[in-house]
């Protein structure tokens, strides 16, 4: 496996994390009184699903970091 298929694999969960959040916080444009109304507000996500999200963040660093070891090693 190439040292960019090695990165790309080990950023994919904290792309996903980043599609959540846009998804999440992208519909706030609309017309008055719809669901995107100015002043209306999502709900706070639960304590587990940002734990899981800190998870899912932390693995990404962390498989980047090992593809940078693994690549500094190959050179």
């Amino acid at each position: 496996m190439s040292r960019a298929q090695r990165r790309a694999l080990a950023l994919l969960p904290a792309g996903a994390l980043a599609a959540l959040l846009l998804t999440g916080c992208g519909s706030h444009g609309g017309a008055a009184g719809g669901p995107g109304a100015a002043g209306s507000t999502s709900p706070a996500p639960a304590p587990s699903e940002l734990a899981h999200m800190q998870k899912l963040v932390d693995d990404a660093d962390s498989a980047a970091s090992a593809a940078d070891s693994d690549a500094a090693a190959d050179n």
